[in-house]
């Protein structure tokens, strides 16, 4: 199985970044004093060097007041983002990833991809339909089989998966 690779499209940060992490003091240009807000403990938050031009532009978290404080669009790529504060972001950042699976066409276009345990988040029709017949129906509690199973059954109705430790 493959390590988990970000794609830089920053929805998680988007959505709940803001409800993870809230700044409670500046203590330098790039260091800040935050608080986890799951867990309520506070941590050291540093904007690394190559990003400290992006952090200074706020606008794009002023005007999504729900994004990560951190959250910033990547210089110079369109639709790409950054955690400003990578080598320092909280546990909870380190530790998530947003999918168990992704899946493509056979023509490399992205069909759809596994969120949380068991959850299909697509729009394409074939794979949907081929999740309902063929996917829906495994039932074993066993997650390591259960996503050999579904890459299997996947790979026979043409997709090419990647699944993620």
């Amino acid at each position: 199985m493959a390590a988990f690779e970000c794609t830089l499209c920053g929805r998680c940060c988007m959505h709940v970044g803001g409800e993870l992490i809230s700044i409670e003091r500046r203590l330098s240009g790039r260091d800040f004093l935050c608080r986890s807000r799951v867990s309520g403990d506070t941590f050291r938050a540093r904007v690394e060097e190559q990003y400290l031009d992006a952090f200074r532009d706020t606008g794009p978290v002023d005007e999504n007041p729900c994004w990560c404080p951190f959250l910033r669009p990547k210089p110079g790529d369109e639709g790409r983002f950054i955690c400003t504060i990578h080598s320092t972001r909280p546990q909870i950042c380190q530790s998530y990833i947003c999918c168990t699976m992704r899946i493509w066409t056979g023509d490399g276009r992205v069909a759809g991809k596994v969120k949380g345990r068991r959850s299909l988040d697509s729009g394409d029709p074939a794979l949907r339909r081929c999740w309902e017949e063929r996917v829906a129906p495994i039932r074993t509690d066993d997650d390591v089989l259960w996503r050999a199973q579904v890459k299997s059954v996947l790979e026979e109705c043409g997709f090419r998966v990647e699944a993620y430790e």
